[in-house]
């Protein structure tokens, strides 16, 4: 009875071991063991994805998703290096979606406001490239300068390079330059819309037209030259016994269609003036030059007036030494105010004027 005793004894405590191991194998079973983050490729590509598109416009954004994938890394090491049994199944999952959540959340702002920034872009290059290509139509008409083209280049330079900017995804940048290509394509239109509008004006058509005829009927009567400067057409005519008798094609200042108010403008006068000095070569810069009599009391009582008004600043004054001088030849407007002709014609116009000839210079005939 021992020896059954003893043998009923050992089966049960193999019964007991085997239970035993059901147990930790059906636990096994139930807890899967933490991936590989080998496993996490698709997510860690993604977030590297997000991290590169968020940093230029929020690098602290930028700078958080990689903690958080950071985090998930070490968490998918951490719970690989434990055993089965131990290890929490969530967490792995968990932490790589607290990462994917804040990534997406980063990205839906980051292309918000590029978005916002695309369409506030389009309209600017809208508006500029409309002005750019109607100035570029305008280029060799009357009115249009070298310094027009050159300003008419730098706006298509501006909206170019914004075009380029935005492709590379530097919206800040090229918004930059599509404001610059605006501002200089509505200076374009104004300074065309302004000069169109004033060389159209009946009134002082009529009157350019008038001190032209009557300067004109002077050179009839007193049968010797005078110069008629044509600021639109640039054109420097000379006229003896009433009749033309040379044409010069004439550079004018920086801001040459405009009519001369103060010091600085770099505008070209209009007016009725007269040959006060001859300066041979050495007694100027500028190889042969004739200067005349700005400010007559025309252009003195203009420029009070516009002083009182606060039109100009106080004290400029109205300029002085506007000549007719060589140098030019270049096909843009450059002086400070001066009409420039080049030397072989400066020699041809020096040796037909004395001290004392008429210079009238209207906007166009």
């Amino acid at each position: 009875m021992l020896n059954l005793f003893a043998d009923e004894r050992k089966p049960a405590a193999s019964c007991r071991r085997f239970l035993f191991c059901v147990v930790l194998i059906i636990a096994a079973g139930c807890s899967q063991a933490p991936p590989d983050p080998a496993d996490w490729d698709g997510f860690r590509a993604a977030l590297q994805r997000a991290v590169r598109e968020v940093r230029p416009a929020d690098p602290e954004a930028a700078a958080r998703i990689e903690r958080l994938m950071t985090a998930a890394e070490a968490e998918t090491a951490r719970q690989n290096a434990v055993s089965r049994w131990r290890h929490d199944t969530g967490r792995t999952p968990a932490v790589w979606s607290e990462a994917m959540v804040t990534a997406s959340r980063a990205l839906a702002v980051v292309r918000n406001e590029r978005t916002e920034q695309a369409a506030r872009l389009y309209a600017l290059l809208t508006h500029a490239e409309a002005s750019i290509e109607a100035a570029e139509g305008r280029i060799g008409l009357a009115g249009v300068d070298g310094r027009n083209a050159g300003e008419t280049a730098s706006a298509r330079y501006h909206a170019t390079t914004a075009r380029r900017l935005a492709e590379n995804g530097d919206f800040d940048t090229a918004i930059e330059h599509a404001e610059e290509a605006l501002i200089a394509a509505t200076g374009l239109d104004h300074s065309w819309n302004r000069n169109v509008e004033r060389y159209s004006d009946p009134t002082l058509l009529a009157l350019w037209r008038e001190q032209a005829a009557e300067t004109i009927d002077e050179s009839r009567r007193a049968g010797r030259a005078v110069i008629i400067v044509d600021k639109l057409r640039r054109r420097l005519v000379v006229y003896e016994r009433g009749h033309e008798r040379a044409v010069f094609a004439a550079e004018l200042g920086g801001n040459g269609l405009e009519r001369k108010l103060h010091t600085g403008d770099r505008a070209t006068p209009e007016g009725r003036y007269r040959v006060t000095i001859k300066k041979s070569r050495g007694a100027t810069k500028y190889y042969l030059a004739l200067l005349i009599d700005y400010p007559n009391a025309d252009d003195l009582r203009r420029y009070r007036a516009a002083e009182a008004a606060g039109e100009v600043p106080r004290g400029t004054g109205a300029g002085n030494l506007i000549e007719i001088h060589g140098y030019g030849g270049s096909g843009r407007d450059w002086t400070d105010g001066c009409v420039a002709l080049s030397n072989e014609d400066m020699d041809d116009l020096f040796a037909m004027v004395r001290v004392g000839t008429p210079v009238t210079i209207v906007g166009t005939l």
